[in-house]
């Protein structure tokens, strides 16, 4: 009897005194991991200038001769203009550097970008597919203002 209730002290202490504080233990451990964050401290800071002057200039310019009546926007993802599927987006990872939409219809009215890069190049195919106008312009390279307003829709 003496045995008997030896062990069932001592598996009473056992659990209180080793079961229980590692139970909490791991409690803690967990919470601590679950809510502990991962990000390292990246310095952000906001960009003195969001266009060079000559992407600047040009897009000023741009507006001026669509007079209000259409909107510009530029760096737009060719997903944003084409509903396609993700498969095909990917294929596709074109950013368009202009765009020029119409206020009334919020349709798209003429696509200026650079498409020298092969990948750009199927961009291309689908602007004729949908009768877009689009006009190829070299970055860095001046334009030509009187090609550009012949271009645009009146």
């Amino acid at each position: 009897m003496f045995t008997s209730v030896f062990l069932s002290y001592a598996f009473v202490y056992s659990v209180l005194f080793i079961a229980v504080p590692f139970i909490i233990v791991m409690f803690i451990m967990t919470c601590i991991k679950f809510f502990k964050t991962d990000h390292e401290e990246h310095p952000i800071t906001l960009k003195k200038t969001l266009f060079d002057t000559k992407s600047f200039d040009f897009m000023k310019s741009l507006q001026a001769m669509v007079g209000g009546k259409y909107d510009v926007c530029c760096n737009v993802p060719i997903d944003n203009v084409f509903e396609m599927d993700a498969h095909t987006a990917a294929e596709n990872h074109t950013k368009l550097d202009y765009v020029v939409i119409d206020h009334d219809s919020s349709e798209v009215k003429l696509i200026i970008s650079d498409f020298s890069k092969e990948d750009d190049a199927n961009a291309k195919s689908l602007f004729e597919k949908f009768n877009v106008k689009w006009v190829e312009m070299a970055r860095g390279k001046p334009y030509d203002v009187q090609m550009l307003q012949g271009v645009l829709p009146a």
